[in-house]
């Protein structure tokens, strides 16, 4: 990694940011213009009204209207890609041919194949790759994690019998956090790649995009606690909006379901139940500031108890740039890194593909 200048004793890591919209101005420009470890050295973004948000909400002094200028600028470490979903792939292979290292929003691209493209291109090139799947860095997830994994290990609760993953939500069902709404359209588009494989019959194509973006998260979240292979039993998508499988994980069965539902709240969490015990999370609207997932362990070994899991605290956003930055001053990988996302995308890809096997 290039260093270019120095704060104190430590290096500081040069960082370039694609996009200044909302996810941008939420997620991302908060946490790493106020941490020391890095310099915002510029923005890419052309809409008149954003740039002067960024300008003055952010204090970034450089601006500048086409990504190409922030990937050309040899004294630019890193990039983070908050951009439109259809460009996310295409700019991130510049991005690592250009020699930064990546974070980038998810999905990580709309096939597996592009998908496996740049995680290949990421290690040739010796790059760090991560992808925005922020929510392994909710400390909720991280305290039921440990706590999942201990159960597993030393079998205190007996058997894992079944786990099952659920998010029913279709907006965040909170206003997000402050931000500038662009006045205007784009007037420089980004480049984009196809928006779906080309053996997924065209009748599925919304859905498909719905899907990837919404539940790619749960997707994410089954393969954090199941790191092994998980392969797909069935799957079912009943109607628009809805999709629900059944995964399969050494001799235990997961369940999935995922529904496009505006109910006022957020509804998504997990649970594990084992022989003689149920670890349930309660996760949070992403946009949820304080927010951290409730881990609740009922046990009942001599008799039932419950209790609610210590966690610490933080927005997994602003746990998710400190990571990023971590990562890339020599700690630990990324949570979620390009070759974690890569397998999302196959076990989305192996879901799709039994539900249309299903309903031919």
């Amino acid at each position: 990694m290039r260093a270019k200048r120095a704060a104190g004793d430590r290096e500081v890591i040069r960082l370039g940011v694609i996009g200044g919209g909302m996810m941008s101005q939420v997620g991302h420009l908060p946490f790493f213009v106020s941490d020391p470890r890095c310099e915002v050295v510029a923005v890419a973004e052309s809409r008149p009204s954003l740039v002067a948000a960024l300008t003055g909400d952010f204090g970034v002094a450089r601006v500048v209207p086409h990504h190409r200028e922030i990937l050309g600028d040899p004294d630019i470490d890193a990039v983070v890609i908050s951009a439109p979903r259809p460009a996310t792939a295409l700019i991130t292979e510049e991005a690592l041919e250009a020699g930064k290292h990546v974070l980038a929003e998810k999905p990580m691209a709309l096939t597996s194949g592009d998908a496996a493209r740049l995680v290949d291109l990421a290690r040739e090139k010796g790059l760090t790759y991560a992808v925005g799947f922020m929510k392994r860095y909710d400390p909720g997830i991280e305290a039921g994690r440990a706590v999942f994994s201990d159960l597993i290990d030393t079998g205190r609760l007996g058997t894992l019998l079944a786990a099952r993953f659920h998010d029913f939500s279709r907006n965040y069902a909170m206003a997000p956090p402050a931000h500038t709404r662009p006045a205007e359209s784009r007037a420089e588009r980004f480049p984009t790649s196809d928006a779906c494989p080309a053996w997924l019959p065209a009748a599925y194509q919304g859905d498909w995009g719905w899907f990837l973006n919404a539940g790619s998260h749960d997707l994410n979240l089954i393969h954090f606690f199941f790191p092994d292979t998980v392969d797909v039993v069935a799957a079912a998508h009943p109607c628009p909006g809805a999709i629900a499988a059944i995964l399969r994980w050494r001799d235990v069965a997961i369940t999935l379901e995922v529904v496009k539902s505006a109910i006022g709240v957020w509804r998504e969490g997990a649970e594990f139940v084992f022989e003689n015990g149920c670890l349930t999370l309660d996760i949070p609207s992403p946009m949820a500031v304080d927010g951290v997932t409730r881990a609740r362990l009922e046990e009942n070994i001599d008799q039932p108890t419950s209790r609610m899991l210590e966690t610490g605290s933080g927005w997994s956003f602003a746990r998710q740039a400190s990571g990023f930055l971590g990562a890339l001053s020599g700690g630990s990988p990324p949570a979620a890194t390009g070759a974690d996302a890569l397998r999302d995308m196959r076990l989305n890809d192996a879901i799709w593909k039994r539900i249309v096997a299903a309903d031919d």
